[in-house]
């Protein structure tokens, strides 16, 4: 183990720091944080922010919203330039027959609504949603593993993926604890959802109050025989490695460590994973700290990298962050936009476009090599990619373009077997890949899928009228019709009739039809999702955007990427 060092921090050291330039990489939770730490949390150079978004705050009676404190928070954290990562969770008391906040909602379909609905209203602001927190602990969900997979995992990943291609789906956000199973946890959830998931996110504390603890967790494993594996070792078993990992939750307690472990802890642990000499730990994309201030007193938890409100006073571990973070180089790329073909024809050769931005601190260029990695993962796919030029430089900040083509093998097989997934990620030569990973699926087919001629219109209807939303699609018969009110299909009876047709009948509009309204139209080969229609009553018609690709087996390729103390996450336990 790696001896813990004394941090020690003179007077003018503190007084002279100034604000850092934000790498990205580095993140805090901060639950719902007011203006006052908002700006403490951009003052350090931190970059990002995990909020929790409460089903119970939102929701607090059955279909009526109020989005007022995350419309707020939303508008702060984006306003100082900061990146989201909301955690959805807690069960408001009427959608559950368990206890509230941590109870199996009754009806899967009202989760998948708050999903779709949350997603949707800050897409292109929410960066990352994660879908619950510590379900593998009983105070924080106390259903089985299989019922937060299919009540909660499968339908919020696929809920938000509809209402925003472009946001990160993560998860599921396990405590590291032997007796909370979470080795068998993350298995289950990788093989039930790797096709949904864009980041495997995870929690790990140190039982010892030092980072070579965590790091245990995550690159070693148990020594003990018949221990835990590593995390590791569970991500390359189960076919997750190489995509991204983060470690949203880590940290450790001054009022029980003292100030100066904490510090050495938060130091120690970024040096190690995103120092120079990382070597091959260089796999852990991002990293949250637990948390950015201590609650307000007299609670007795003190993980906060500052002190309790009002104050907020700096502790040794905040000064320690941001010290690393203003010195740190960092890889990183957010993916902006990708033109990628998902349907090929056997032998068919297409070109595709992925343009990144470099988020991090270092400079792309070939002498480091910076380069775009692509590839199919089945036999007879051929992907090339054209890689910066001997001059080209990308600086941070700056976007690219790397053009893709991509050669699709011989006819298909059976039809409806498990498709292959192009997959593209930048990777520092040698040493690593970083960033965001783009991932969709490439599918043989012996026709072109449907093609959506006609969206259905947004618009505006009087109560108690009826209202009918119509689709015109074309494409290899049969077609088939599926229409969805805010991510949720629907069916015949007496709020709407025609729900499997083109032309869907609204009987009698009220507060309970409206909503952001969709079709997917399907044959054998592939499915295709209208662009959205909202059906309001009084208020104008919001946004339109174009409609999207799907598999037709269920699967999504990936389009372009882009209050008051209410406590969810709670503090961790170690074992």
């Amino acid at each position: 183990m790696r001896p813990v060092r004394v941090f020690l921090l003179t007077l003018a050291a503190i007084t002279l720091w100034t604000r850092p330039a934000p790498a990205t990489g580095f993140g805090v939770n901060a639950h719902i944080p007011n203006d006052a730490l908002a700006d403490r949390i951009a003052d350090a150079g931190i970059e990002w922010v995990r909020i929790d978004v409460l089903w119970a705050l939102v929701e607090p009676e059955p279909d009526v919203y109020d989005w007022s404190v995350y419309d707020a928070l939303v508008e702060r954290l984006t306003a100082r330039g900061l990146r989201i990562y909301a955690g959805l969770g807690a069960t408001p008391a009427w959608a559950t027959a368990g206890t509230e906040l941590i109870g199996v909602p009754d009806d899967p379909d009202q989760w998948r609504e708050l999903c779709y609905l949350a997603a949707a209203r800050y897409a292109g602001r929410i960066d990352a949603w994660g879908l619950w927190n510590e379900p593998n602990q009983e105070r924080f969900w106390e259903g089985s593993r299989r019922e937060f997979i299919d009540v909660i995992l499968i339908p919020g990943a696929e809920a938000i993926a509809l209402a925003d291609p472009g946001a990160l789906v993560c998860g599921p956000d396990l405590a590291h604890l032997s007796n909370a199973h979470w080795e068998d946890w993350l298995r289950e959830v990788i093989g039930a959802a790797r096709d949904l998931l864009d980041v495997v996110a995870h929690h790990s504390y140190p039982s010892d109050g030092r980072a070579s603890d965590v790091t245990r967790d995550l690159e070693e494993g148990d020594p003990y025989p018949f221990g835990d594996p590593s995390i590791r070792e569970v991500l390359e078993e189960e076919d997750w490695w190489p995509r991204p990992f983060w470690l949203t939750e880590t940290g450790v307690e001054s009022g029980r460590w003292g100030e100066i472990t904490q510090a050495d802890f938060v130091r120690d642990l970024l040096q190690s994973w995103f120092g120079p000499d990382r070597g091959r730990r260089s796999w852990v994309d991002r990293v949250f700290f637990y948390e950015m201030a201590d609650p307000p007193a007299p609670s007795p938890y003190s993980f906060g990298l500052l002190g309790g409100p009002p104050d907020l006073e700096p502790k040794l571990a905040h000064l320690a962050y941001a010290d690393f973070i203003a010195g740190a180089e960092v890889d990183d790329a957010e993916l902006v936009a990708a033109e990628i073909p998902v349907f090929f024809s056997p032998g068919e050769t297409a070109d595709g476009e992925v343009t990144l931005r470099n988020t991090g601190t270092t400079i792309w260029d070939t002498l480091g090599p910076i380069r775009l990695t692509a590839t199919v993962a089945s036999v007879g796919w051929q992907v090339e990619v054209v890689q910066l030029a001997g001059d080209e430089t990308v600086a941070p900040g700056e976007t690219h373009t790397f053009h893709v083509t991509i050669t699709a093998p011989g006819p298909p097989g059976k039809r409806g077997g498990r498709h292959p997934f192009l997959s593209a990620r930048m990777e520092r030569e040698g040493a690593w890949a970083f960033g965001d990973m783009l991932r969709q699926e490439a599918i043989l087919v012996w026709a072109p899928p449907p093609a959506v001629i006609r969206d259905p219109e947004p618009g505006r209807a009087a109560p108690g009228v009826s209202a009918r939303l119509r689709i015109e699609a074309e494409g290899h018969p049969p077609l088939r019709y599926r229409w969805l009110r805010n991510g949720v299909e629907l069916a015949d009876g007496e709020l709407w009739t025609g729900t499997d047709t083109p032309n869907l009948t609204v009987v009698a509009v009220d507060p309970k039809v409206e909503g952001i309204y969709r079709c997917e139209v399907s044959n054998d080969i592939g499915a295709v999702v209208s662009a959205p229609a909202d059906l309001v009553i009084g208020t104008p018609a919001p946004r339109r955007v174009g409609s999207r690709l799907l598999p037709v087996d269920g699967g999504r390729p990936r389009p372009p990427q882009r209050a008051p103390d209410l406590r969810f996450s709670g503090p961790p336990e170690v074992d």
